[in-house]
């Protein structure tokens, strides 16, 4: 069904029609400073109304749900490619299209691991007890009688003199470890997380599943799982429905290390294996959160054999380029990226069988087509040169940005910054914003001032722990060394009660996050998806014209994590 939304539909849409009004009169009005009169094309250019029009168009039933590979596909980026071409942007790829060829391995796999300890079977089911993540990309393959190894957390991170493996040899071996990080106590307040150890109370890279699977498979571990309790978080339910559906991943190169399994455990199946070796799961963690730990090889053995139907794919960036106009700093660029991919048509499904992904992320990548059509209404042109990249294959692994990372079409050290757009506000303007993670790069004050220019808070605070950072695009580029940044609408919506958006997004998450409901919704109000589309609008536009680049806070692990460039 066909959703008309205006501003003027009720009380509480004119009352956020006056907000807009508000704040679009102060950030393009004739009393603001030369950098926003400067933008003031930019700004007034984008609209509420074609963002919804693009998320309609994206998130409709006749593309499918945007998955990699299907006619859904076709029509994403075809659409895309014909918006940039609107906008009088020049395609992104210098062979003069659109498109980045990315190319990928679809796979549906059913993995068996078979525990014994002392000749004894230990029940060890697929999907209740343990699912695939990553597996080796082959037909079948098969590791006979794997030593078990409780390796702690799985962590190496020499910055805080930590390392679960030290002494420890786990080629060919299976390896279980701890989700998360250790959790080291404030000497001075035993109440609080020592803030430099893993940052305290917010998340680092090395907390993620990808680093622990790719240490594993560097030190030569023939599988490696990661433990989780299903009754506290929906990761492992989510992984649950992933390993129904088919996977992909980059077509590998020669030089590609995997183990093969890479995946999650229930902390149920993880104690029984454990008790079944004479050990005790509670010991070992709180073990593993001791500096000094040493990991410890279990009695338990295991078969770990892999089927996989696999199928190749080629599937595509959208690229899209505004020439920079100053002759130096034109070969720098600033990149914007949102994924244009969702997880497609599940046709097992009774009734509703498309994941259409409006909010995730057909709201970010409509943004991502207006701050592209604003930069281009500019008169004058950006000193650096802006990339657009709609991305593939987010949902099954940020596949398309770890491809452009690796395989630029401009090279890697020229990017000077990567503001990421992934799931957009839906319910109004918000007087303040945040990023997924405070205090990585010097990206945090850019936001903060082109908030400012609004009149709205960046609060110097990260979204929860701070987790989010490793769970979208702009991780790839980081890995790449390129500081990036993940910008979120924030709480406090004007003109609503204080809960209203902690309910809001709540609810978004606990009932269509991932699934068949993420639709256009009546009660929507994408004024604020407009504005925070201005507001990193205005943030590009700043990082773009200064000749010092953004760089990466001594706090944050990619000063050490991010590849040089």
């Amino acid at each position: 069904m066909e959703i008309e939304m205006t501003l003027q539909s009720n009380g509480k849409r004119n009352l956020a029609a006056v907000v807009l009004f508000f704040l679009t009169t102060l950030a393009v009005g004739q009393d603001v400073g030369p950098q926003l009169a400067e933008l003031r094309p930019a700004l007034r250019s984008v609209e509420a109304k074609r963002i919804l029009e693009h998320v309609k168009k994206l998130a409709s039933d006749t593309f499918e749900g945007r998955a990699p590979g299907t006619v859904g596909e076709k029509l994403t980026i075809n659409y895309l490619a014909e918006q940039f071409k609107k906008s009088g942007i020049s395609p992104g790829n210098p062979n003069g299209t659109f498109f980045q060829n990315v190319p990928l391995v679809g796979y549906r796999t059913v993995p068996q691991i078979d525990v014994e300890v002392a000749g004894k079977k230990v029940p060890f089911a697929f999907f209740d007890d343990f699912v695939h993540d990553y597996p080796l990309l082959r037909p079948s393959a098969t590791v006979k009688n794997a030593p078990i190894v409780f390796a702690g957390y799985g962590i190496v991170a020499p910055q805080y003199g930590w390392d679960d493996y030290k002494g420890l040899d786990v080629r060919g071996k299976l390896v279980i470890v701890l989700s998360g990080e250790p959790a080291v106590a404030d000497k001075s307040d035993p109440k609080k997380l020592d803030a430099s150890m893993f940052r305290g109370e917010t998340r680092t890279y090395y907390s993620t599943r990808e680093f622990k699977f790719d240490l594993a498979a560097k030190k030569g571990a023939a599988g490696v799982l990661v433990v989780y309790d299903p009754t506290k978080a929906n990761t492992y339910s989510l992984f649950q429905t992933f390993a129904k559906m088919e996977g992909f991943a980059l077509k590998p190169s020669r030089t590609n290390t995997r183990t093969l399994i890479s995946g999650l455990m229930t902390i149920d199946a993880s104690k029984r294996i454990f008790s079944a070796s004479g050990q005790d799961l509670e010991k070992l963690s709180a073990n593993a959160a001791q500096a000094g730990f040493s990991a410890v090889e279990t009695q338990a053995r295991a078969n770990i054999a892999v089927r996989s139907k696999l199928r190749d794919v080629v599937s595509r960036n959208v690229v899209a380029r505004i020439e920079g106009s100053d002759p130096v700093l034109k070969n720098e660029y600033v990149i914007y990226s949102a994924h244009w991919d969702h997880l497609g048509r599940d046709r097992k499904l009774k009734g509703d069988q498309i994941y259409n992904g409006a909010i995730d992320n057909a709201i970010g990548t409509a943004m991502l087509l207006e701050v592209a059509k604003g930069f281009a209404r500019l008169p004058k042109k950006p000193r650096r040169s802006i990339l657009f990249i709609a991305t593939t294959s987010e949902e099954k692994g940020y596949l398309g940005s770890r491809y452009y990372a690796r395989n630029p079409l401009y090279p890697i050290a020229d990017a000077v910054a990567n503001i990421n757009l992934d799931g957009g506000n839906a319910w109004g303007i918000t007087k303040d914003v945040l990023s997924a993670s405070y205090g990585h790069s010097t990206l945090d004050e850019t936001l903060e001032e082109a908030a400012a220019m609004q009149k709205r808070i960046f609060l110097r605070e990260s979204l929860g722990d701070g987790g989010y950072y490793f769970a979208s695009d702009q991780i790839e580029f980081a890995k790449a060394g390129i500081p990036s940044i993940f910008p979120f609408s924030g709480f406090n919506y004007a003109g609503k009660p204080k809960d209203f958006g902690d309910g809001k997004w709540n609810s978004y998450s606990d009932n269509d996050y991932h699934q068949v409901s993420d639709e256009i919704r009546p009660d929507w109000d994408l004024s604020g998806a407009a504005e925070d589309t201005r507001w990193l609008l205005i943030a590009g536009w700043n990082v773009s014209q200064t000749t010092e680049r953004p760089k990466w806070k001594p706090e944050s692990e990619f000063i050490n994590l991010g590849r040089k460039r």
